[in-house]
């Protein structure tokens, strides 16, 4: 009896690990219809509001380990990544702010109101390169400790090339 709930618990736990371990294109695979003719904004970096909107960010948020499990955004998964990228004292009090932001709202928005937030501060344009570099990273298509260079966007574009 014990050996089964040990089984039980250890598939359960693997099953846990898979889903929180998913990728950015795991969560493009289940965009509703709505949003799948507009996956090449969405690459872009282009704001889309609604609901499926919240729930696709929040997916892919997850999928970089940008975010906790509530939605808010995680500042120290940020902030060096933003500065190994572009020195820049803004990027504390940007990641600060957009925290702030976050929390205020239903936990079903947290990560695209955090994102939104990032996104349109002066740490935006480092935010992509984070973001790209992480989902790069996640794909297995560049080793864990890789930094942004010219070969890392020149990869972002040609993934981007496949899917629009």
């Amino acid at each position: 009896m014990m050996k089964k709930v040990s089984f039980v618990f250890v598939v359960a736990f693997c099953f846990a690990v898979v889903v929180q371990g998913g990728t950015v294109e795991e969560c493009e695979s289940q965009l509703p219809p709505s949003l799948k003719s507009r996956l090449c904004e969405i690459r872009q970096y282009t704001i889309i509001e609604g609901p499926e909107m919240d729930k696709h960010i929040d997916c892919v948020m997850r999928a970089v380990d940008f975010v906790y499990k509530d939605g808010r955004g995680d500042y120290h998964k940020l902030y060096d990544p933003l500065n190994e990228i572009e020195r820049d004292r803004r990027h504390d009090v940007n990641l600060e702010t957009c925290i702030g932001q976050s929390v205020r709202v239903p936990t079903s928005q947290r990560a695209h109101v955090f994102y939104k937030c990032l996104l349109n501060t002066t740490s935006g344009r480092t935010f992509k390169k984070v973001f790209d570099l992480k989902e790069l990273i996640k794909a297995g298509k560049v080793p864990k400790h890789a930094r942004y260079t010219a070969e890392v966007a020149q990869m972002m574009k040609d993934v981007d090339a496949k899917l629009c």
